[in-house]
């Protein structure tokens, strides 16, 4: 054997020791295999009558739906599209239909006070409860059941309590839609909720204005006022139980 071949044997021995060197590369063990993730079915889309259902089966969709009507005859009455005589008593009739429906919402009033510690909170809450309370003798004094200077005392603290109120809750709301940020789609969709909810605040304090101060032509402002109003809280809760399971 020449050196050359035994250099060569010499070099292979070395390769096929060092091979057998190398540690044998051990199985990972199997990954645990995660669940599949369940597809969101989508929801049946609810037809109109389904959602009409829903919208008057609610109190407060019964109140605004009279309301939209109510302030929609009012305005064709004021501009003479229809005989005034006979519709100014179906109007008479829907807003007292309306305060009857609104009867006892103090009682919620009073479950939130057994809560409430703060002074301000205290405040905004006695307020309501003014303006509920008197809303109610209100009520009952245009049926007949009581005394006409109670009523009339009653009407008047009924007015200045909600017109507090009005800005009182104008002012959360604008707070609310100042805090909003995002561009997403459900960003977008709160943000258009807490516009709507300034823009009837603000018709309903243009109306309880109107009563306070009677400026000229209050009628046509108060007509309009409230059917905007009307309009702006019937589409939230129109969103809302559209948005609802």
């Amino acid at each position: 054997m020449t050196p050359t071949d035994t250099a060569l044997t010499h070099h292979r021995d070395q390769s096929q020791h060092s091979f057998t060197l190398l540690p044998t590369p051990t199985s990972s063990p199997p990954r645990a295999m995660s669940p599949p993730l369940k597809e969101k079915k989508p929801q049946p889309k609810r037809s109109l009558i389904e959602l009409l259902q829903r919208y008057i089966s609610e109190l407060e969709g019964r109140d605004k739906s009279i309301k939209i009507v109510q302030y929609a005859f009012k305005l064709l009455i004021y501009y003479q599209r229809v005989d005034a005589k006979r519709w100014s008593g179906m109007v008479s009739q829907f807003s007292q239909t309306r305060k009857l429906l609104r009867v006892g919402h103090w009682l919620g009033t009073v479950r939130d006070m057994q809560t409430t510690h703060g002074l301000w909170q205290w405040a905004v809450l006695w307020n309501t409860m003014g303006n509920e309370v008197a809303d109610d003798i209100y009520c009952f004094y245009k049926m007949g059941t009581v005394d006409a200077k109670l009523g009339k005392r009653a009407e008047k603290v009924a007015i200045y309590c909600w017109f507090i109120g009005i800005w009182i809750d104008l002012h959360k709301s604008c707070l609310a839609l100042q805090s909003i940020r995002g561009n997403d789609e459900q960003t977008q969709q709160k943000r258009l909720i807490a516009r709507v909810s300034c823009a009837k605040l603000i018709m309903d304090g243009i109306f309880c204005s109107c009563d306070i101060w009677e400026p000229k032509h209050s009628a046509a402002i108060q007509a309009w006022a409230g059917f905007v109003s009307g309009c702006l809280s019937g589409f939230k809760l129109w969103r809302k139980i559209n948005a609802s399971n």
